[in-house]
């Protein structure tokens, strides 16, 4: 006996979409393109995390300007907007404090390297005129160092530390910032990263 089917009952299996090939393709350059692109974010990421010196911080902002005496007699005022134009090193120093002491070899070094290119800049946190003067002749320091006899221009800055070492950039902006002693490799490594990395004057 034959089974009619009911022309009013639908067929419960409903056939698979097929999809054609040129869009399956389409899936899979977006997906590979997206793999990529993370790839390479994070390629970057890790390569920005391994070339910064431990314990530096990004900053940003205008830096606070000053102009303040040199910690020698006879030497000219030290005007932050006068060296608008060139990248600064601002070192807060103290002559009480043990890294502070150690580092200057390295920020005098770096000083003569980069010469006519980047300018160094001490200032005097807590300290007298006198053994500061005393640091930074023992130490053979021939930059510019300004002494702050209140340390008003630290507090300013939100320091407390010592020592801290501010990079400014030619516009006047902070750009990065290290609570802590810097050797001169770390010195060097940051202020190439931060500011170039072309041959300094001689």
């Amino acid at each position: 006996m034959r089974t009619l089917r009911r022309p009013d009952v639908p067929d419960l299996i409903e056939p698979e979409a097929v999809v054609p090939r040129r869009r399956r393709w389409g899936w899979w350059l977006l997906a590979v393109a997206i793999l990529v692109g993370a790839v390479a974010a994070a390629a970057v990421t890790t390569d920005d995390r391994l070339s910064k010196v431990p314990g530096t911080m990004r900053l940003t902002g205008a830096a606070k300007t000053f102009s303040l005496d040199d910690v020698r007699p006879g030497r000219p005022a030290i005007s932050l907007e006068a060296l608008r134009g060139k990248p600064v090193v601002l070192n807060f120093f103290g002559s009480w404090c043990p890294p502070c002491v150690r580092e200057m070899p390295a920020l005098e070094a770096m000083s003569q390297r980069y010469r006519g290119r980047v300018q160094f800049v001490g200032v005097t946190f807590n300290d007298a005129r006198e053994a500061a003067r005393s640091l930074l002749e023992r130490a053979g320091v021939t930059y510019p160092a300004a002494f702050d006899a209140k340390s008003d221009l630290a507090y300013d800055y939100g320091i407390r530390g010592m020592p801290t070492t501010l990079f400014i950039d030619p516009g006047g902006n902070l750009v990065e910032g290290k609570k802590g002693e810097f050797s001169e490799v770390q010195l060097r490594t940051t202020i190439d990263r931060l500011f170039g990395s072309d041959s300094p004057s001689p």
